[in-house]
């Protein structure tokens, strides 16, 4: 019985009914958030001009000082042939597959940690509306004066009512990544391991640029994201120190009888 109750306890560290309300819940919420950023652009020409607009305006101020590389940068991709197949491989995988495998290695790794995380992404998601309602923007594959190839884009299409073709700031491929990765990185004791981790969301800045769906300044507002989602879960675990972040498993409690034992043996 003991040994049974081992295996059930690492298999649902909280219990097999906080697994299924924790995974519904991130459910939930991210398909509250593809619905709602699928819903914050238009259909119309003068509804989309927008989008095109500021997409334009981050084109100038990355070309007023001098790192409008987008074009060239895709360019070297498709004339090397492997970096765009990683490129279009890596928008199509990496950004859904790579976060359920993080939520699930934390929830069961490292139980502790999960709330923290959970809030983390949900408050991301939740911030990333207002940059896609407020500001929506084309992804420089839809500007023709920058002669994108589209076809090292990844799967999505416009036929997806969850799809939204102007939700390129912020960037929630990288602000994901982030948030992701360096928890992850955070809790794992293998160095080599760690800075991958760590290293992770430079790839993904690289996947989203190379594959035309992003600025890199797209990119950078993602990482903006992550920081103040970030900052929101900390908000969350003052008022809730149970949702703190634990780099380590807590300390055993030793209980008096537990205490009491070796001395008896002792004597």
């Amino acid at each position: 019985m003991a040994d049974l109750r081992n295996h059930r306890s690492r298999l649902f560290p909280r219990g097999p009914l906080d697994l299924l309300f924790q995974f519904a819940l991130v459910a939930a919420a991210y398909t509250g958030w593809r619905y709602a950023r699928g819903a914050v652009h238009g259909d119309t020409v003068a509804e989309m001009a927008p989008a095109f607009s500021h997409a334009r305006d981050l084109i100038d101020v990355q070309d007023s000082i001098g790192l409008l590389f987008e074009p060239g940068f895709q360019s070297w991709a498709i004339d090397a042939g492997w970096p765009a197949e990683i490129a279009r491989w890596g928008y199509a995988n990496l950004h859904f597959k790579g976060g359920c495998l993080a939520l699930i290695a934390v929830y069961f790794l490292w139980p502790g940690s999960f709330p923290f995380l959970r809030n983390t992404v949900i408050a991301a998601m939740a911030i990333s509306l207002v940059g896609y309602a407020l500001y929506p923007t084309a992804p420089p594959r839809f500007i023709p004066e920058l002669g994108l190839d589209p076809s090292v884009t990844g799967n999505e299409g416009s036929a997806d009512p969850l799809y939204n073709p102007f939700a390129a700031v912020p960037s929630m491929h990288v602000g994901l990544a982030l948030i992701f990765s360096w928890t992850l990185a955070l809790l794992v004791s293998n160095r080599w391991l760690r800075g991958a981790l760590f290293a992770y969301p430079v790839l993904m800045t690289y996947v989203v640029v190379a594959s035309g769906n992003h600025f890199w300044l797209d990119a950078v507002f993602g990482a903006v994201t992550s920081a103040l989602a970030v900052g929101v879960a900390i908000l969350l675990a003052k008022i809730r120190p149970e949702w703190s972040f634990r780099a380590a498993p807590p300390p055993v409690q030793v209980t008096a009888q537990a205490k009491a034992e070796p001395e008896a043996a002792a004597a």
